[in-house]
């Protein structure tokens, strides 16, 4: 009798199992992201870097789209353990620069374009407004936005509903302040523009200011469920 209640409870415990494998595995788990954490940055030369985190043993592999001109990193699981950060530096590719993250596990891809001057080798017609900026991800899944400006630079910060893209609105003028910062939601789209306003004199000796637009970036999350 004994021996039977023991086999009975053996059965019993085995069917337990069982059963509570059956419902974990019910439960859908969200796949992990192997982009933790990106900073986009453009220096008081002009020279743009990006430096970025990745999750635990993910490698990096990256190439240059000859179609899109796109710099890509496609990131893949990986059973070994890798380095968790990298740094990467680039140079305007006429006036313009595409960075992409192809996540493999979860199929996201985050796409930067940036379309700027390039100030090394602008003459006598540049914006000078403009020092330094940087855009990075925060854990609430906004962008954070730092920038300095040079000296007698007005600053305004606008959001153009039309054009759904925040404005930086520069102009020659007296500013208290040179460094800003400013935290920036991603619209429900996916998709987060942010153009710089230059307003500077239309020529030598005119009183009439033209508005242009650089840098002009463009963050693209083209999967919206798992926004950085």
């Amino acid at each position: 009798m004994k021996k039977l209640s023991v086999g009975f409870l053996a059965v019993a415990l085995t069917l337990g199992f069982a059963s509570c494998s059956t419902i974990e595995t019910g439960i859908e788990i969200p796949q992990e992201s192997l982009l933790k954490s990106y900073q986009l940055k453009r220096d008081a030369s002009g020279a743009y870097s990006i430096d970025f985190d990745v999750a635990d043993k993910t490698i990096s592999d990256s190439h240059k789209d000859l179609n899109s001109l796109t710099n890509e990193f496609h990131l893949s699981k990986v059973g070994y353990d890798t380095k968790d950060q990298h740094r990467k530096e680039f140079t305007l590719d006429n006036n313009t620069l595409s960075i992409g993250f192809i996540d493999s596990e979860t199929g996201k891809q985050t796409k930067l374009t940036i379309e700027d001057e390039n100030i090394t080798f602008a003459k006598g017609n540049s914006t000078n407004f403009l020092k330094t900026y940087e855009l990075a991800t925060n854990t609430d899944g906004t962008i954070q936005l730092d920038f300095e400006v040079n000296n007698d630079v007005a600053t305004e910060f606008k959001y153009n509903e039309d054009l759904a893209t925040y404005e930086v609105h520069l102009s020659k003028g007296t500013g208290v302040n040179r460094v800003f910062s400013r935290s920036l939601s991603i619209p429900d789209t996916g998709i987060l523009k942010l153009d710089f306003v230059n307003h500077k004199l239309l020529g030598k000796g005119s009183s009439s200011l033209i508005a242009e637009r650089a840098p002009v970036i463009i963050i693209d999350n083209e999967s919206g469920d798992d926004d950085l």
